[in-house]
């Protein structure tokens, strides 16, 4: 039996497509969910094996919960569904996922639960494909909160509450007015979806908001380091990006 999560915030898109899989004898829809921030709640305790996603969602749209999905140890397909046909539909004729456009087509949905039958028979669990689209799918892409994980739960952080992060071997640390959060991804991951916030990557080990900036501190070599609001920590301004910081903040 394929176990199957649909998450849309609009509740009649939702039950029609509840409907619409109910018909296949070996599909079993076991939750549906108009907040994504419940569906991924439940999915770190029950395990699905395809999650039907809206794209356009408040808060938390489908990009942003397949993101969090992905970084399950075991995570389950993902299918993405959508009014509008501007998210490079070609993409998604690859590895795991797939895409349908609303109002649904029984044909068309019939092309993609066989797809699923398929991915499933062959124990196919390789996702590339789907992290590679949502990546690029966030380049220059501003969002209201961020989802991070701690303690094994996701938090929405708006981005503007940011610090600074800071990697430190395959991970990255990103430091609020509150609390730290630990990423598996990049720096680089942190330096691209931020940009539109007014972030720079002062140093390879570091993104600072610049906003967050109280004090500039001469130091070496015609180096610098700054101080944060909220924060005690020193940061370093690499020789490297000293002339670009100095044009940012104009000194």
């Amino acid at each position: 039996m394929i176990k199957i999560m649909i998450v849309d915030d609009e509740k009649a898109a939702l039950d029609e497509l509840n409907y619409m899989l109910s018909v296949y004898e070996d599909v079993d829809v076991v939750n549906t969910f108009t907040n994504p921030m419940k569906a991924l709640e439940k999915i770190l305790v029950v395990e699905v094996d395809v999650v039907f996603l809206d794209i356009s969602m408040p808060e938390m749209d489908g990009f942003m919960l397949a993101e969090a999905i992905l970084k399950l140890k075991s995570p389950p397909y993902i299918v993405f569904a959508t009014a509008y046909d501007d998210y490079a539909i070609n993409a998604f004729e690859i590895n795991a996922v797939d895409y349908l456009l609303k109002p649904v087509n029984e044909d068309r949905l019939n092309m993609t639960v066989e797809r699923i039958r398929q991915k499933i028979n062959n124990n196919n669990k390789n996702q590339a494909g789907v992290d590679a689209f949502l990546k690029s799918s966030r380049v220059d892409k501003r969002f209201s909160r961020l989802p991070l994980w701690k303690n094994d739960r996701i938090y929405l952080i708006k981005p503007e509450d940011i610090i600074y992060c800071t990697s430190l071997g395959k991970e990255t640390t990103i430091i609020t007015k509150e609390e730290k959060y630990i990423s598996t991804d990049p720096l680089n991951h942190f330096e691209t979806i931020l940009a539109p916030y007014n972030f720079f990557r002062c140093h390879r080990s570091f993104l600072i908001h610049i906003d967050q900036v109280k004090e500039v501190v001469p130091w070496f070599n015609n180096t610098y380091a700054v101080k944060l609001n909220h924060c005690n920590d020193s940061i370093p301004i690499s020789r490297r990006k000293s002339k670009e910081f100095r044009e940012i903040i104009k000194i």
